[in-house]
């Protein structure tokens, strides 16, 4: 959606399907609104998963290659699993780690190919910043005092996210050249379904399966999207699929199922913080 800038894009979306989401729950749940305390503990996970994560990959995707977002994106499990570790004090496992460091590998083999095609390194710093706010959310934002209804948590985080990048495109400027005239139906519909699917349905069941599961289970679907980046740029771009993709493709797969099938507690065993 180029003729949308990224802080508007995002903002809007998320704003959109926060403010549905908290008026269903209210209305026909009968779910309270948010404490003015839950207020501000959705808000700093949705500033950290919607503005700084979110906003941060749909910036740096205007000018990165596509496997280079998906290969930062596989490196969430890894700091995910460390700062869960440190949060928790509870130890990897054998499995865990292998599969991690299986992941470290792979990641490392597919770096060099990707990373030629890198030119410029805002993009880079943005997609490192993208990488960290996610892991901090998902993994501390669990202590962070949000509403106990998952649902009307989630609406709050979009919201209040979606809220802080509107007021950043403001700042920015990127308001003042949208002409809603000019927006192509095409990019219209991206928009609805980003903010139907990739929010309104997507958001919540990813907050459920952190509160039922460890975080890092959760995220090691993210080892397998470069694979996907990949395939689709031998199908649809023409791309090689060199020794050393086909050697990263085989590292990566046993590392997601070590990961998922390690032992870890479940964060929802885990006391949240005061």
């Amino acid at each position: 959606m180029a003729s949308v800038p990224p802080f508007t894009l995002s903002g809007v979306r998320f704003t959109a399907a926060g403010a549905t989401l908290l008026l269903w729950r209210r209305l026909h749940g009968r779910v309270p609104f948010p404490t003015a305390r839950q207020w501000i503990g959705a808000g700093a996970v949705g500033f950290c998963l919607v503005t700084l994560s979110n906003v941060s990959v749909v910036t740096a995707e205007q000018t990165l290659p596509s496997g280079v977002v998906a290969l930062f994106a596989s490196g969430t499990p890894l700091l995910i699993a460390l700062l869960n570790r440190r949060r928790t004090g509870t130890p990897l496992g054998p499995r865990r780690a292998a599969g991690l460091a299986l992941g470290a590998v792979g990641m490392i083999l597919l770096a060099g190919a990707m990373f030629s095609a890198v030119h410029r390194v805002t993009p880079i710093l943005l997609m490192a910043l993208a990488s960290c706010a996610w892991a901090t959310g998902s993994t501390y934002g669990r202590g962070w005092g949000s509403p106990p209804d998952l649902l009307m948590a989630s609406a709050a985080q979009m919201l209040v996210g979606g809220m802080a990048a509107l007021l950043a495109a403001h700042l920015a400027g990127d308001v003042s050249v949208i002409h809603a005239a000019g927006i192509p139906l095409r990019a219209l519909l991206a928009w609805a379904y980003l903010a139907i699917f990739g929010s309104l349905l997507a958001y919540p069941v990813f907050q459920w399966l952190l509160s039922v599961a460890d975080p890092t289970a959760v995220v090691s679907y993210t080892y397998i999207n470069p694979i996907v980046a990949l395939i689709l740029g031998v199908v649809l771009g023409h791309e090689s699929f060199t020794f050393r993709t086909f050697l990263a493709t085989l590292v990566l797969i046993p590392a997601v199922v070590l990961v998922v099938t390690g032992e870890g507690r479940r964060e929802a065993e885990i006391p949240a913080e005061e």
